[in-house]
């Protein structure tokens, strides 16, 4: 009997499968996820996927999907946000799209930045609502939960600490050279902000335990209150009267005083008469009697 010979099986092609995301590209994704998650309603989904000529697009994954003005407002939300970065985005009703680094939208991140830094410079506001405790009871709690709590108040009025947050352990970098130096300056000045909303903390910390241990000694509110806050208003202030104490310089933009830490404005604050102007010797006469300016500062 024969056989008729088997013809020849072709070698079977392996299809290519998706191309693996990059590094940088997994860690924008993250950074957009976290973004959006934090603008979307509790209990919302939101999908980040790549966007196959680059990019990513951001979409509301929920099985009933909100009515579309709804979505056209969601949408728009994250894409400020995300354009807060540094980002070009274009958002409609159904998607949101992440697109390359934009000139315009770091630059806008620059003056957000220094911005912050000038309203951070005022330690004031963190120091009136440590010392009132955010409202709490020092009756209702224990003292070391009640200081957690009012420095995580505290941390949520700043909003720059969640907002850095977001974007830890993500590099950024482009391969413009315009674009390097607007990421370098983004960069330093985020560094800048962490560090001046971290002083923040650290002096709620010590006013609202110090405001707990005085209520402790003698359990009466307003008056730790009010003993904490003369203790620490000279330090507070110590960099708005060393200003107001210098010679008056012309007023050129962007020429302000850099900001001043806690650790400096204590070191200030413990300098004599840091608030009392300078007179000079010829501008002032000695009154028979008297020691003269020299001698007094002896």
């Amino acid at each position: 009997m024969s056989i008729e010979p088997r013809a020849r099986v072709a070698q079977e092609r392996v299809l290519p499968g998706p191309v693996p995301m990059s590094p940088e590209t997994a860690a924008q994704q993250r950074v957009v996820q976290r973004i959006c998650a934090r603008v979307a309603p509790d209990g919302m989904d939101i999908g980040v996927a790549e966007l196959p000529p680059g990019g990513l697009q951001v979409w509301i994954d929920t099985p009933l999907p909100p009515a579309g003005q709804e979505s056209w407002v969601l949408h728009h939300q994250m894409a400020r946000e995300v354009a807060l970065v540094g980002w070009h985005c274009e958002a409609d009703a159904d998607r949101l799209l992440v697109l390359g680094w934009s000139a315009a939208c770091l630059q806008n991140r620059v003056r957000l930045l220094q911005s912050g830094l000038r309203r951070l410079a005022d330690f004031e506001p963190t120091a009136q609502r440590a010392v009132q405790l955010d409202g709490h009871d020092p009756d209702d709690e224990p003292a070391a939960r009640l200081v957690a709590d009012v420095c995580a108040a505290i941390e949520r009025r700043l909003r720059w600490p969640e907002r850095l947050a977001e974007l830890k352990g993500f590099e950024r970098s482009s391969g413009l050279p315009h674009l390097q130096l607007l990421l370098a300056q983004v960069a330093g000045l985020e560094a800048k902000v962490a560090g001046a909303c971290e002083e923040h903390l650290v002096m709620a910390r010590v006013l609202a335990r110090a405001v707990c241990e005085h209520y402790a000694l003698h359990a009466d509110l307003v008056r730790a209150q009010r003993e904490v806050l003369v203790e620490t208003r000279r330090w507070v202030h110590a960099s708005s009267m060393i200003r107001g104490s210098a010679t008056p310089r012309p007023s050129i933009p962007g020429a302000g005083r850099p900001h001043m830490g806690l650790a400096e404005r204590r070191i200030a604050a413990s300098v004599i008469n840091h608030g009392v102007p300078r007179a000079t010797p010829a501008a002032v006469t000695p009154r028979a009697g008297h020691p003269g300016i020299e001698e007094g500062a002896r």
